[in-house]
């Protein structure tokens, strides 16, 4: 995972997608020239986002999937970055003895926060009851 997202970032700041498209999955090579990967990430390169912290920050795995055939993985999470969160949703196919990106989808988003506990009313005490001997 933050292998592939290390060959985005060079892409992204080289504008030289070949290496991406070399370490991928045939398939993906096949479907996706240097030039239609460039023109893909034209977003996520424009908006200066700084994907080095990838390596460092522990993902946030939200879903993680093994086909059947225990031959195609599907991660989806985050990094919770700052300033803002780096999501990923990565499809990798395993080809000759080794996980290859198959399928990418990366962006940012605003952090999100936690929402504020909600105050519970306070139950009113309880009266004492007065016994009477």
């Amino acid at each position: 995972m933050r292998d592939v997202l290390t060959a985005i970032h060079h892409g992204n700041r080289t504008g030289n997608y070949t290496v991406l498209r070399d370490y991928a999955a045939d398939d993906f090579g096949a479907d996706n020239n240097a030039t239609q990967l460039a023109a893909r990430f034209t977003e996520l390169r424009s908006s200066g986002l700084d994907m080095l912290p990838t390596l460092v920050v522990e993902p946030t795995i939200l879903q993680a999937q093994i086909s059947a055939g225990n031959d195609q993985m599907r991660l989806t999470g985050y990094f919770p970055t700052l300033p803002q969160h780096f999501s990923f949703d990565l499809v990798f196919l395993q080809e000759r003895g080794r996980w290859r990106m198959l399928d990418v989808s990366v962006g940012n988003f605003d952090p999100i926060e936690a929402p504020e506990p909600t105050p519970q009313a306070e139950e009113p005490a309880a009266e004492a009851e007065e016994s009477s001997e």
